[in-house]
């Protein structure tokens, strides 16, 4: 996000890890010191990187943890709090999950999909495009539609592809993001309006893999005319998939 949005802070944190081996953030006006973190979430340092991740991830990679450890004692999802502060301002302060941290079952998913729907979708925005790319969390799945993980991307941009379907174009750091998530949900890197780097889906079918998304408080977007129909769609798609055993209490979609 930061080449997008602040490319002389990332060249910053390529200096400070270069010339200091630390980089120091901020978290609610605290440093935090790479150097003084012990560990990171990642156990070892994948060599499948570029020059640039393999300086400063590392250092990255400590501090995020620290902010997650620091947010340990809170009540619900920490990336309300980290992602904000570690990705900068351009971060919306409005924050959506739609799974209970607790036990893990889906809540509210039409007031969540609604939500997004308002707060990304050009027909249900007033056709406001998406000035900063937006941190994400997505519910990944494999081929046969089975849960496997949760999984951090970038939304990057919303519009209409060349065959006039509004798709959801994001990065997704797993190198070559084109990945089937099955149930007929397969990630495109080309030949749908896509730019170099940039994976996609329809927006229905991102929207069927979301769990988290940030948006700005100020720009509520129109949910109600959101149709329900478009919703039960979604539905129908977390059902089949990672939302199998995660919806009691909830109405099913056929």
């Amino acid at each position: 996000m930061w080449a997008y949005n602040d490319p002389d802070y990332l060249l910053q944190t390529i200096a400070w890890a270069a010339r200091d081996d630390e980089i120091v953030m901020h978290f609610e006006g605290q440093p935090i010191s790479s150097r003084e973190v012990d560990t990171g979430v990642a156990t070892k340092l994948p060599i499948d990187l570029d020059p640039v991740s393999l300086l400063v991830v590392p250092h990255l990679d400590r501090i995020y943890a620290e902010m997650g450890r620091r947010c340990i004692d809170r009540d619900g999802d920490p990336h309300r709090w980290v992602n904000p502060e570690f990705h900068g301002w351009w971060s919306g302060r409005g924050f959506r999950i739609n799974v209970d941290v607790a036990t893990g079952e889906l809540v509210d998913i039409d007031g969540f999909l609604r939500h997004f729907y308002a707060a990304y979708h050009p027909f249900y925005n007033g056709n406001q495009p998406l000035i900063h790319p937006q941190p994400a969390g997505v519910a990944v799945t494999d081929s046969a539609a089975r849960f496997i993980g949760w999984h951090a991307i970038t939304v990057l941009r919303v519009s209409l592809d060349p065959e006039e379907t509004m798709r959801v174009y994001f990065y997704n750091p797993n190198n070559d993001s084109g990945q089937d998530w099955g149930d007929g949900v397969v990630v495109s890197t080309a030949g749908h309006g896509e730019r170099f780097g940039e994976a996609s889906l329809p927006f229905e079918q991102f929207a069927s893999r979301l769990y988290i998304f940030h948006f700005d408080p100020l720009e509520p977007g129109e949910r109600a005319s959101v149709t329900q129909a478009e919703l039960d769609r979604v539905v129908g798609y977390i059902q089949r998939s990672w939302g199998a055993g995660r919806m009691a209490g909830l109405d099913a979609v056929g």
